[in-house]
């Protein structure tokens, strides 16, 4: 069945166009995943999906009583007194009124004039019958059991759900808004980057929850791993156009290579044809300038030429602007980390028990456990942004130490993008403004307040710090975060040609791995324990 349809849609900003002219079906049971580089319209396509938006022209159909669920970013400021429990309890904005008329209605065929009254008391059992299975349809008497279950799935301990959502981090207020929509089951649920603030465990169950389905979803992620396990369609948005791929990420990588080549090759053929026809059509002018027969023939074919111009399709980009990094440095020295007996408790909890760990020259080794389990204190700790709360830390000769930040707070939030790059480098402005551009920076950007820059303009910064420090150990605290598939595949081939030495968290396995030969897990009871391999090796070790 269809629940929604675009025909012909077309969305301006201020006369600036993001798409135009898009046909568009979404079918009920889909999953669906959207992609498309950062600032292509995705979010956009979203709130016209669910009528936030309505197109510059054209026409959008949507199925009678569809239900639609869109995530939203902010938490509501009203909720911040509730805690996490109670706020997404009441998801669903129909059972509270319920729950409170089956009371009402208990307590009335109490009264004694009720009970009295036969009549009376057959219209109250009528109407408490028809409340509650209305009540029971919406889940009402299982509604406790499943806030649990997914709370408990996107990460949330089980103490944690009397936390007040006003004192929670600007991920888990996200968080929070995941699990209501998806507490209330919409016919067609919309998820905008759901999985940017979930651990490893989380995404597997957000992957299993969206395979699991009653309705349709369509969900925009850049994270490959989910796109592969969750979906079945790819839709992706670029220069003002959608084009669709049955299958799985994979599926729609080399299917998208084919399909290019093939634009390519039929644009070369089609050129050719067009050039052929030009030539015929030049002679026949000549010819008819000599005679006047041929003036009939001449103008047939500049027809033809005409209209084989028309049909003729765009030459295809075969290869997009994309950032530039360069991570090349200085060899440093054998011995790039020693840890001795390194533990971490902060407020009487043990974040890592004491561990020993030698990291070499050109080692890389990635750092996963759930969120909370002290990852980045870890890194802040091996830094010495953090005091340990046992052993030592040293870094070897040589080493020059690169930091990315989750939280990105190590830039100067009131500095431009070109007095911070000034700061860190002596350059030029036009050899700042250059390096920029590499990293694709507009030049509104270039004199905009770091501080109101977008997430991934704040990530291609700190990427700019570590190029121009020319940092020979890496530390990257979930450098994918805010970067589309596009700028991590940059990362992931920088970080192939990189010679020095990384430590990472993460929580994409596509990235972990690619670019680690060894893990370092943070487990339950602070226990650190390091496996040999990638992710897939840590995986299949731990489950022997």
């Amino acid at each position: 069945m269809l629940l929604v349809n675009f025909s012909r849609v077309s969305k301006d900003y201020a006369g600036n166009p993001v798409f135009r002219d898009l046909d568009l079906d979404i079918l009920e049971g889909a999953r669906i995943g959207l992609v498309g580089e950062n600032g292509s319209g995705k979010s956009t396509l979203f709130k016209l999906l669910c009528g936030l938006e309505t197109p510059t022209s054209g026409q959008i159909a949507r199925k009678r009583n569809l239900t639609i669920g869109l995530l939203q970013q902010e938490v509501d400021i009203s909720e911040y007194s509730k805690t996490i429990f109670e706020a997404v309890s009441t998801a669903s904005a129909e059972l509270p009124g319920l729950a409170k008329r089956l009371g009402d209605l208990e307590t009335r065929m109490a009264a004694s004039e009720v009970v009295a009254d036969a009549d009376l008391l057959e219209r109250v059992l009528a109407e408490y019958s028809q409340v509650q299975a209305r009540y029971e349809a919406l889940g009402g008497y299982t509604l406790n059991y499943r806030v649990e279950a997914v709370l408990n799935g996107l990460g949330f301990a089980s103490h944690e759900h009397t936390h007040l959502v006003g004192s929670l981090s600007g991920g888990e207020k996200k968080l929070v808004n995941l699990a209501k929509i998806l507490l209330r089951q919409p016919d067609l649920l919309l998820l905008d980057e759901p999985d940017n603030h979930l651990d490893i465990e989380a995404k597997a169950w957000l992957e299993q929850y969206i395979r699991d389905y009653h309705g349709t979803v369509v969900i925009i992620s850049h994270d490959r791993h989910l796109l592969d396990r969750a979906v079945t369609k790819i839709i992706e948005l670029e220069d003002g156009t959608l084009s669709e791929y049955a299958g799985s990420y994979s599926f729609f990588v080399e299917e998208r290579q084919l399909r290019l080549e093939r634009r390519k090759e039929t644009h070369y053929l089609q050129q050719e044809e067009i050039k052929r026809l030009k030539e015929s059509m030049h002679q026949l002018k000549g010819w008819a300038r000599m005679n006047s027969k041929f003036a009939a023939r001449a103008r047939n074919m500049e027809r033809r030429v005409d209209k084989a111009r028309s049909e003729a399709i765009a030459r295809p980009i075969m290869t997009r602007d994309r950032i530039n990094v360069d991570l090349d440095a200085e060899r440093s020295g054998k011995k790039v980390l020693e840890i001795k007996g390194l533990s971490k408790e902060l407020g009487g909890h043990l974040l890592f028990a004491p561990f020993d760990l030698l990291l070499m020259y050109g080692e890389r080794v990635g750092i996963v456990g759930p969120n909370g389990s002290g990852k980045t204190t870890l890194l802040k700790t091996m830094l010495g942004l953090l005091p340990p709360t046992t052993g030592s830390v040293k870094i070897g000769a040589s080493v020059s130490v690169g930091y990315y930040s989750q939280e990105q707070e190590t830039l100067p939030f009131e500095k431009t993008p070109v007095d911070y790059i000034r700061d860190l480098k002596k350059l030029t402005e036009p050899q700042a403004i250059s390096f920029l551009r590499g990293l694709l920076f507009t030049y509104e950007d270039l004199r905009t307040p770091i501080a109101r820059l977008s997430g991934g303009e704040k990530s291609r910064l700190q990427f700019a710090r570590l190029m121009l420090t020319e940092s020979n150990f890496l530390l990257l605290d979930e450098p994918t975060n805010n970067l589309d598939i596009a700028s991590i595949e940059v990362l992931e081939g920088a970080l192939d040609d990189f010679e020095g030495t990384l430590l990472t968290v993460s929580h994409d396995q596509y990235f972990l791995n690619r670019n680690v030969t060894k893990i370092l897990a943070l487990e339950p009871g602070g226990r650190v324990r390091v496996y040999p391999g990638n992710y897939a090796d840590y995986l299949e070790q731990r489950a022997r």
